[in-house]
């Protein structure tokens, strides 16, 4: 009973270090989002603006996409895990 009880606690932590690490990319993403939107801001005010565009857009909507995604699913998780406590 012990060795099941220590491989929880260990699968216990591997679970936050996942988390958290999460967390940190989908943050990092967003990041990298706010400054490609900053960049195409300023890019449409310059000649280079039909070059630079459709990629700073590009990497824009797809790291806040990213974000949004993780978003999501933390919701459904916690809503599906508020579903199955109510339900015990």
């Amino acid at each position: 009973m012990e060795v099941v009880l220590l491989w929880l606690d260990d699968l216990d932590d591997v679970v936050f270090v996942l988390v958290s690490l999460w967390a940190r990319l989908r943050r990092f993403c967003l990041q990298v989002g706010l400054y490609a939107a900053l960049l195409l801001a300023a890019c449409e005010l310059s000649r280079m603006a039909d070059e630079w565009s459709p990629a700073l857009a590009g990497i824009a909507v797809s790291s806040v996409a990213v974000w949004m995604t993780g978003a999501l699913l933390m919701l459904v998780a916690r809503l599906d895990l508020k579903g199955s406590l109510a339900r015990a």
